[in-house]
């Protein structure tokens, strides 16, 4: 089980393993957390509304709960399962011309 975080921003759960979450009867079963809980071979649609940044840039944290997920194989220093995301403030960056690497 994996616990990814992204404190300070609220997630939209909108669909599980490559389904949409909804009832039989279409009713809308999303729902906000800033926590995603998955097993192996499950996968989770979220999405996020980026803050308004009026200067500088706004950096959070998505990353495993589980510290011991955190390191290179117990290697020194940050790794595995943690990622940054950058916000900033509109209209200060170019269009994007090639997909991220």
């Amino acid at each position: 089980m994996q616990s990814m975080t992204l404190p300070g921003l609220k997630m939209k759960i909108v669909g599980k393993d490559a389904t949409l979450l909804r009832g039989r009867d279409g009713t809308d079963l999303t729902y906000e957390t800033n926590t995603v809980f998955t097993g192996a071979g499950q996968s989770v649609d979220a999405i996020f509304t980026a803050p308004v940044v009026p200067s500088g840039v706004k950096k959070y944290l998505l990353y495993n709960r589980n510290y011991d997920r955190l390191s290179n194989a117990g290697g020194p220093g940050y790794g595995g399962q943690m990622t940054e995301i950058h916000v900033h403030p509109a209209g200060t960056l170019p269009p994007q011309t090639e997909p991220n690497s």
